[in-house]
């Protein structure tokens, strides 16, 4: 399906209410989707404490231009265009009635659906990761040459975090195949698309669980164990915030030999306790996301909570941390 787009900005800066009155405006015309891209969103998120620094851009962090941007979609049939007359026509009379908004601009463009959603994946192809496995898109034919008798991860990340190409991933996977020799209870705490639960069944583990806080990243990982032939008695798929809900966190259980956190640094800092006592005693924390620079800081709050640190790997400025609850 083809979309109209409008883009609506305001040069010059945009006042503190722009996005608040130009959103009100969209929905009492009767738009239905519009999206907002406000750095200042980034610049508060970062001010709070900056626990999602670490998978910024940097090119975003050093952009001048801070000014909101929110896009308007409508369909291009009747009822999609008398939507957009109707919101223009708004645009229009706010611009000529308040001196707030004399510098209003709009443009309009069309997108199509896979604009949005697919044009990624013709840079997803299928690739090697470690000895034993190899990831493959649930759209692509895997090359004889890249089979070479590695399990093969089928996955279709969709719009959560998780294709197997990052270096925290990969750095994750590889510590997987090191560490699951058969038989081990799994935990992938912040599993996206479920890329690293489905690699450590793959690689021999029993079972597993995986949480997202994320529903639609959780459905999207339920989605791609069903089609890696993982039934619901092999995994559990839960969303959800552990850290504030009870009930998700008795759930989930515990007596796990392996936990998967490829989150971020504060995250891994805020559950270090938690991952500790959901380990058995001679378990194994894989805890990757974590930028360079904050190693020995994620370090320290894993020993502060009883871990042993066994090993540290790192590739591309990311680093994982393997740690091992002795007692």
């Amino acid at each position: 399906m083809t979309w109209s787009r409008l883009k609506i900005t305001l040069s010059g800066g945009a006042s503190p209410l722009f996005v608040e009155e130009i959103s009100n405006l969209l929905v009492i015309a009767g738009v239905e989707t519009f999206t907002v891209e406000d750095f200042s969103d980034l610049e508060e998120t970062l001010s709070g404490g900056g626990i999602f620094y670490d998978y910024i851009d940097d090119e975003l962090l050093k952009s001048e231009d801070k000014t909101p941007v929110i896009y308007a979609y409508f369909g291009t049939d009747e009822e999609g265009m008398a939507t957009y007359e109707k919101a223009l026509s708004a645009l229009i009379d706010l611009k000529g009635k308040s001196s707030n908004y004399s510098s209003l601009l709009w443009s309009l463009d069309t997108v199509r659906d896979e604009d949005w959603e697919n044009n990624w994946r013709q840079y997803f192809k299928p690739f090697q990761v470690g000895n034993k496995l190899v990831v493959k898109p649930t759209w692509e034919e895997l090359p004889d040459e890249l089979r070479a008798d590695r399990r093969v991860i089928e996955i279709d990340p969709s719009s959560s975090f998780g294709t197997g190409s990052h270096a925290t991933t990969k750095l994750c996977m590889e510590r997987l195949e090191e560490i699951i020799t058969g038989g081990e209870h799994l935990l992938d705490m912040g599993c996206g698309s479920g890329i690293l639960t489905i690699a450590g069944m793959k690689l021999g583990a029993g079972d597993a669980v995986a949480v997202d806080i994320d529903e639609v990243a959780a459905r999207i990982a339920a989605e791609n164990m069903e089609q890696n032939g993982l039934g619901e008695n092999q995994v559990r798929v839960y969303d959800g915030d552990v850290l504030e809900s009870r009930e998700l966190y008795e759930k989930i259980g515990g007596d796990f030999d392996v936990i998967c956190a490829n989150i971020v640094a504060g995250i891994i800092i805020m559950m270090s306790d938690m991952f500790f006592e959901k380990l058995t005693v001679g378990g194994t924390l894989i805890a990757s996301g974590i930028i360079s620079e904050r190693e020995d800081e994620v370090r320290l709050a894993l020993e502060k909570s009883g871990f042993s640190i066994e090993k540290t790997a790192s590739s591309d400025d990311w680093s994982v941390i393997v740690a091992k609850k002795v007692k």
